[in-house]
């Protein structure tokens, strides 16, 4: 076989039942795309110098730049990317997958639908992710974000936390708070948590909470996922217009419920004698159609705690109308010394037969999970005791349940890629997070990988969409 370079790999089989793998469809054959791929040396070329993110705190924003940089080979790969060679893809266990970048679709019934609506500028197209700090940071899902709405446009700024939450932030949104507790489902104890496992409670008597834009004053339709008492006041709520509206539940029962309405940002809310109410999140879709990238993570929190959650938080997903979930944990699991492999395998599997039965048009994700290290002692550093056994567990669940993965530590460069990530100012020295540029690299990664499953071939070998 010639050199590869760039491109698509065909699997081009011919009337002697042989099969190759060829740059070129050849004719007399039939031809299906197995990859769109990029060669070591070509990536190489893209690089520019990493000692210009070495300054990049975990807090600045993604730039441009940042986001040229590509993850450098792991030592003895193939000139190929491990997702596009045949051999890597046994040895990465995706051979009975079809490839796209470092995304393998094991067979979901709706990826085509989420690559028709990739590919149509015009079309509305949501994404949400849940998962732990590398959600809750919104980097990773910011750079997502950026590619999709350049070209789908702008669809609005997805999912809010209902209010302020240390440590974590969101790419377009700010807040200010005045008498409004939080209730935090990793931290605090038993309480009715909505989906996010997040509470905003109503602490004081006129008691307000700001929801402000970074940028410009955009309109928006606001859902908000809220729960009254039955002698709880409305909420006052006044925007950047000037517009004054109330806010209610649609039933005052103590329970958690949505409710709508337009405005433009900052939006105020004032509370007055209510201190019954409580906000569980905020979606916010803009008037025209586009790309919706949502980032909903707690820091240090694991997929089991979503258990804590009420039993029917799926209902609080529903505003958020996704074409696409993505489940993103598997980082703190890895830390475990006790770790109960059929626990994580059997709380990955019930997520997504409960998605599925309640959103049965998404498409599911699976994020795998990223190297992380204990220390960085050693060349390669020393692995999170239980992170083998995570990743494993997240690719064959997403096997079994035929779901779409992402290689997240093969996006990295493979097993012993952290210490060279924070070499080069990606990965920060706890060996676990990323700097802005690192989560810019794999926010690209992830979008490259998605983007490409609209030239992959169908169940009947033929290519779904031409790019």
């Amino acid at each position: 076989m010639p050199p590869v370079h760039a491109g698509i790999l065909y699997k081009c089989v011919g009337g002697n039942g042989v099969a190759a793998y060829v740059s070129q469809r050849i004719e007399g054959s039939t031809c299906s795309v197995v990859s769109h791929y990029v060669s070591e040396s070509q990536r190489r070329s893209q690089m520019r110098d990493p000692a210009g993110d070495a300054q990049v705190n975990f807090g600045a924003p993604a730039t441009a730049a940042t986001a040229a940089h590509r993850a450098p080979a792991d030592p003895g790969q193939d000139n190929l990317e491990p997702s596009s060679a045949r051999p890597s893809d046994a040895r990465n266990g995706t051979a009975d997958a079809v490839l796209s970048g470092h995304v393998a679709d094991f067979g979901d019934p709706n990826a085509g639908s989420v690559a028709a609506k990739i590919h149509e500028p015009g079309n509305g197209f949501r994404y949400v992710q849940i998962g732990d700090s590398h959600t809750g940071g919104d980097y990773l899902t910011d750079q997502l974000r950026m590619r999709l709405q350049a070209r789908l446009g702008d669809g609005g700024d997805g999912w809010a936390m209902p209010m302020r939450v240390p440590g974590q932030r969101l790419a377009r949104v700010l807040y200010d708070v005045n008498g409004w507790e939080l209730i935090n489902s990793r931290k605090s104890g038993p309480a009715d948590y909505p989906f996010g496992g997040l509470i905003a409670q109503v602490a004081s008597n006129d008691a307000t909470l700001t929801i402000k834009p970074r940028q410009g004053n955009p309109q928006e339709t606001i859902t908000a996922i809220i729960r009254q008492g039955a002698h709880d006041a409305p909420l006052a709520v006044s925007d950047a217009d000037g517009q004054q509206q109330l806010l209610r539940s649609p039933v005052a029962d103590g329970r958690w419920h949505s409710a709508s309405f337009s405005a433009r940002l900052p939006v105020t809310v004032l509370a007055r004698n209510s201190r019954d109410t409580a906000i569980g999140g905020w979606w916010l879709s803009g008037p025209r159609a586009g790309a919706i990238v949502s980032a909903v993570g707690i820091n240090g929190s694991e997929q089991s705690h979503w258990s804590r959650w009420r039993s029917d938080w799926m209902q609080d997903l529903e505003p958020g109308q996704p074409d696409l979930i993505a489940i993103a944990y598997g980082t703190n699991e890895g830390f475990s010394k006790t770790l109960d492999e059929n626990l994580v395998r059997d709380d990955l599997e019930s997520a997504i037969d409960q998605l599925r039965h309640r959103f049965p048009h998404a498409a599911i994700l699976i994020l795998g999970a990223p190297e992380s290290l204990t220390s960085q002692g050693g060349s390669c550093g020393v692995r999170s005791p239980a992170l083998n056994a995570v990743q494993r567990i997240q690719k064959d669940v997403a096997r079994n349940r035929k779901t779409l993965f992402w290689d997240w530590q093969q996006a990295m460069g493979g097993t012993c890629s952290m210490k060279r990530w924070i070499r080069q100012g990606l990965g920060r020295g706890d060996g676990v997070h990323f700097s802005a540029g690192g989560y810019a690299q794999l926010g690209d990664d992830l979008y490259q990988g998605l983007d490409g499953l609209a030239g992959r071939p169908d169940g009947n070998g033929r290519e779904s969409r031409s790019r």
